[in-house]
């Protein structure tokens, strides 16, 4: 039994009465806000009827390839031999490739077209460093987000060419296709002569430029080399050239900080948990991503992209990436080419500059889905989505709004909304899980915005906590921490497909 197949009326009639009460909360011309709901400026007050951007009407489904469907065997270990540490395939380890590909999406896009999608979203498709060691633990890139060669299909998924075909058969059905872009790191190369990690500070560590002087790099680049830098970086000598395009072999184009704490500067300058943090004040840096994703426009008719990691780049750099690409699919009949960005925070203060400033086309809803949690998970108030929606005037540009955002309940990096629930809801018997991650799903459904369905949430999916905790593939699985999940509304288990 699936969770969103079923639409039922009186539930469906609860979500409808639930906005309906949020929409008197709001602020406008005739009714003052008190002190916890801002009011929007008179000129954009909320009694009107805003613009409808184009990119606003999408279904998302989201997936990450690895774990969707497996079309082809011949692939999973990626065209490498020996074992898993060399190739990264282990269908037994959560954290190692299990086997999914591009072929198995193209057999599956019946079964995604059917779930209402619009647009599918996949998690990077490009090729990676097939395994890296973080926390001393070996963990492989099945989920894409450790890429050594931008221009090419990871051999785990399949090809450029396959690429090309589900892209097309995908606009034969109707669908769009979006994939996930990174332009604050790559896979980690770099090492430091120093054999040292901590993060070393602009303030304590300034960039030495050739000459020896120091200088902020936010006040205007210098030339520097290797001994400018808070750490020496040393290309591993069996992973010098491995990148492509040939400028990201360059150790000068990473900041060479140390690892970021996801906290103050180190946010914008450290590496990402060990991966390799591309200097993106750089104007090399800049022109060489700008060049990168203008060919996947340009030649596999993409639709759009997901900017992973977006708080992690500073703002200047989105501006213009954002602004060129916007263009160059102008130019490529793409007019209504949409980029949104993952920006990890539930305040719409932080996420608004991302298109007011950064120029790109709506955000990741997180302020939205916490609401969406809240409400319909844990009983919360109702006027915690009023208080979201209130704000919604912050998002407005010449091009975009809140009808852009992109909303969601869950996702490959937080976790499940039926993990949420059952958290939530201890001992709740499944019928209460179920109508409660149905109310959920139907109150993304009317609200505004694109809504976002996280593969495998449709069948039920839970898990314990997430990132890989909930990235369970919708194939049999072998994992056993995947095998103890209880599902919703069904008595299924991770032994069995589930489509």
């Amino acid at each position: 039994m699936t969770v969103l197949t079923s639409r039922r009326g009186t539930a469906r009639a609860s979500a409808i009465a639930l906005l309906l009460s949020v929409l008197p909360a709001l602020p406008s011309a005739a009714q003052p806000a008190d002190a916890a709901v801002p009011r929007p400026p008179s000129d954009h007050a909320l009694a009107r009827t805003p613009a409808r951007p184009a990119p606003s009407r999408e279904q998302f489904y989201l997936l990450l390839p690895d774990r969707f469907a497996n079309g082809t065997t011949s692939n999973d270990q990626g065209g490498l031999t020996g074992g898993r540490s060399r190739t990264g395939h282990d269908p037994t380890d959560k954290n190692f490739y299990q086997g999914g590909d591009l072929r198995g999406l193209i057999k599956k896009l019946d079964y995604i077209k059917g779930l209402g999608t619009t647009a599918i979203w996949m998690a990077p498709v490009f090729k990676n460093k097939p395994v890296q060691t973080m926390g001393g633990t070996e963990i492989a890139s099945y989920h894409g987000y450790s890429i050594t060669d931008f221009t090419q299909v990871d051999p785990h998924f399949g090809t450029n060419a396959e690429l090309a075909e589900l892209i097309d058969k995908a606009h034969a059905k109707g669908m769009k296709v979006f994939f996930d872009v990174i332009t604050n790191h790559t896979a980690d190369t770099v090492d430091y002569a120093e054999k040292r990690y901590g993060y070393r500070s602009k303030g304590a560590h300034p960039y030495l430029d050739t000459q020896g002087r120091p200088f902020d790099d936010s006040s205007g680049m210098r030339e520097v080399d290797e001994d400018g830098f808070p750490y020496t970086p040393v290309v591993n000598e069996d992973e010098a050239g491995v990148k492509v395009p040939a400028w990201l072999n360059d150790p000068t184009m990473y900041h060479n900080r140390g690892d970021s704490t996801f906290a103050g500067e180190s946010a914008l300058y450290g590496d990402f948990k060990g991966n390799d943090d591309l200097w993106t004040e750089r104007p090399e840096v800049v022109e060489g991503m700008k060049k990168i994703y203008q060919r996947w426009v340009r030649d596999f008719d993409v639709d759009g992209f997901r900017v992973d990691t977006a708080k992690n780049v500073d703002m200047a750099f989105w501006t213009e990436w954002a602004t060129a690409l916007d263009s160059y699919a102008a130019r490529q009949g793409k007019r209504d080419f949409f980029v949104f960005a993952e920006a990890f925070s539930a305040d719409p203060v932080v996420l608004a500059p991302y298109l007011t400033e950064g120029r790109l086309d709506g955000t990741l809803d997180f302020p939205l889905q916490a609401a969406f949690r809240n409400y319909a998970s844990r009983g919360g108030p109702v006027r915690d989505l009023s208080h979201v929606l209130a704000q919604d005037y912050r998002y407005t540009t010449d091009k975009a709004n809140a009808y852009s955002e992109v909303t969601f309940l869950g996702s490959h990096d937080m976790g499940r909304i039926g993990s949420f629930v059952s958290q939530d809801n201890p001992g709740a018997s499944d019928a209460e899980l179920l109508r409660r991650d149905r109310f959920a799903h139907e109150l993304m459904f009317l609200s505004r915005g694109n809504p976002v369905i996280y593969a495998g949430d449709e069948q039920g999916f839970t898990g314990p906590a997430g990132d890989v905790y909930g990235r369970q593939p919708m194939f049999g699985s072998e994992v056993p921490d995947y095998l103890d999940d209880d599902q919703i509304g069904t008595e299924r288990t991770h032994a069995s497909d589930a489509y």
